[in-house]
């Protein structure tokens, strides 16, 4: 098993986490404090690295202050300068919003940069972000995927190309530099749906799930895997991350008492609610869901964030306990799920920030050393999965 640090770049005041709804308006901003975040992030990211990590990761979301990466390239190129040894995991940019042959460059300076270390994991977005950017909900499945083909063959194909797409339309396609990891640095693509995570295995990109209870992560990943055995490839467990929320603390009892208080982004849920009928999508308020319904969907909703119910994990610590209990939660998620990498969150609202830092520290001393072996079967490795 693998750790991730989610480096979020949360802004470090609780003055705008406390404005209803979304967006968050920009009179909230304080430039020292901004600056004062993102030196935090980086520098929690070097101790991460030092730590141990095997990934830093960071991701693409608009308007939050829980999420200050728009550019997700940027932050990233910074990631560079401080980690050393640990992969630099773009995940990731919203494809669906962008030029991709513009993600393309990026993420291959971002290699040039890392000396070869870059992850990259293409996301579609959430609904206010569809609205951030003026994109039609009920195109961005389509668009994600086209994108995400685009992307890879702009990251392998070694002469010019052109592309006449639904979407998307180039004349001619030549990435330069390209990547250091050839033909490509390992891709994903995200699963929070049937449908994605069959795009996914037909295409040979590994899978990344964030924040569902483990029962629904476990049906997403056994149809993956499923669906690869088809298309005649086996992915490795480091082909299959989990996003999510983690707490560690001296004891059962202490964990308990940040379980309760925490909640996250779960101000994410009603977000998404507020904003679903300003974009035309219907509010969905079944807490039963089936993994068909999970993710967002082909006509732009995202049913499960949508609804706003528990089972959506924005507001819960998925892992949380004292060193030994959080090792056997995820084992026991392991075994379920197949999932080798874990990009985990320690901060949130809720939690303070000493709580935050105690937790990432019990984690890297007495929990990532044990939970090593999970998933070391032999098995093909990511480096090898790339050329495919």
């Amino acid at each position: 098993m693998k750790a991730s640090l989610f480096c979020t770049n949360s802004y470090l005041s609780p003055q705008p986490f406390a404005h209803q709804g979304w967006p968050t308006p920009p009179r909230y901003s304080e430039p020292e404090i901004g600056v004062q975040s993102a030196e935090f992030a980086l520098e929690q990211a070097r101790i991460a690295d030092e730590a141990g990590f095997d990934w830093i990761s960071c991701s693409e979301h608009h308007y939050m202050p829980a999420l200050q990466t728009p550019n997700p390239g940027i932050f990233a190129g910074a990631l560079t300068r401080v980690v050393k040894r640990a992969r630099i995991a773009l995940l990731g940019p919203l494809v669906s919003m962008t030029n991709p042959v513009r993600t393309a460059e990026e993420l291959a300076m971002l290699d040039q940069l890392s000396g070869g270390r870059l992850v990259a994991l293409f996301l579609r977005g959430t609904p206010n972000e569809f609205l951030a950017y003026g994109v039609n909900p009920k195109e961005t499945r389509a668009r994600t995927q086209e994108a995400s083909l685009l992307i890879l063959r702009a990251l392998s194909e070694p002469e010019p190309f052109g592309w006449e797409g639904r979407y998307f339309r180039f004349r001619t396609v030549a990435v330069w530099p390209g990547p250091i990891q050839r033909p490509h640095p390992p891709l994903f693509y995200s699963g929070n749906s049937i449908e994605s995570a069959t795009f996914a295995a037909a295409n040979h990109f590994g899978l990344g799930v964030s924040f569902y209870p483990p029962p629904m992560v476990a049906q997403l990943t056994g149809h993956y895997r499923e669906q690869c055995e088809k298309h005649g490839w086996r992915p490795t467990p480091e082909q299959m991350i989990y996003r999510t929320f983690l707490g560690v603390a001296e004891s059962d009892q202490e964990a308990d008492g940040m379980r309760s208080r925490f909640f996250g982004l779960a101000a994410l849920g009603s977000m998404f609610r507020g904003r679903a009928s300003a974009v035309g999508m219907p509010s969905v308020g079944d807490a039963g869901l089936a993994p068909k319904e999970i993710g967002t969907d082909a006509d732009g909703k995202n049913s499960a964030a949508d609804s706003g119910q528990p089972g959506f994990g924005f507001g819960g610590l998925q892992f949380c306990g004292s060193p030994d209990t959080v090792v056997k939660q995820i084992g026991e998620f392991h075994e379920l799920t197949g999932i080798g990498v874990l990009d985990l969150s320690f901060g949130g609202a809720g939690l303070t920030p000493q709580e935050s830092q105690r937790s990432f520290r019990l984690f890297a001393s007495e929990v990532l050393p044990r939970i090593r072996s999970l998933g070391a079967e032999p098995a093909v490795r990511i480096e090898a999965a790339a050329a495919k």
